[in-house]
């Protein structure tokens, strides 16, 4: 029953998002997540990423906002320093879309360099990559094998390697990836909502005629 209602609390949770994104369709929010998604669709295809989640990504990193900029100098929609920007060869971090491709290929580039023998699933990649991203590549992939010593999944992030992150390095990368994860359901439930919305419409419309 405990597990049944904490499922119960995260979906409500998850739906409030929804509903913040619905309400927020007409401001800047909305208004970003429409400008940028052909990018992380380009991106999410070419690096096998799925496209939504990067826009979580970049939701959680900067509001999608390019001219955000940190204090320890991180440029962008997905707050990348210049030196790794240099490194990776896809033009300006400046502008909009080499930023989104250089966090996308850092990324995939870590998934590659540290992680080559794992089995992530295809829902679990994502979700380690955005925790290397936020502690360390070489940190997460400790993290992995003290799970497997746990007897946990080293492959499965949620209730597996998430708690041993928690514990060893603390709570603030296991939120940045759960709330990654929110966004990136309310992004997806938004999104059915509006394709129903729009097929129901062409339904009707002929009728209307």
């Amino acid at each position: 029953m405990k597990k049944l209602n904490l499922s119960e609390q995260r979906l409500k949770q998850y739906m409030q998002r929804v509903k913040q994104i619905r309400n927020s369709s007409a401001d800047e929010d909305w208004k970003r997540f429409e400008d940028t998604i052909a990018l992380f669709r380009k991106y999410g295809s070419k690096y096998n990423f799925d496209p939504l989640m990067l826009a979580a990504q970049g939701y959680q990193e900067s509001g999608l906002n390019q001219q955000a900029k940190s204090h320890v100098g991180a440029i962008g929609i997905m707050q990348v320093m210049p030196a790794t920007g240099a490194e990776l060869g896809v033009g300006s971090i400046h502008v909009a879309e080499a930023n989104v491709h250089a966090g996308t290929k850092y990324m995939d580039i870590l998934m590659s360099k540290y992680f080559p023998d794992a089995h992530f699933s295809e829902a679990n990649r994502p979700l380690f990559a955005f925790a290397s991203y936020n502690a360390g590549p070489g940190n997460i992939s400790k993290m992995r094998k003290e799970a497997a010593k746990r007897g946990l999944n080293p492959d499965k992030w949620f209730n597996n390697v998430e708690l041993v992150v928690a514990e060893k390095i603390g709570v603030e990368t296991t939120n940045y990836v759960r709330n990654i994860y929110k966004y990136y359901v309310a992004y997806r439930l938004t999104q059915e909502a509006i394709e129903t919305s729009r097929a129901a419409r062409e339904q009707v419309a002929p009728t209307a005629r």
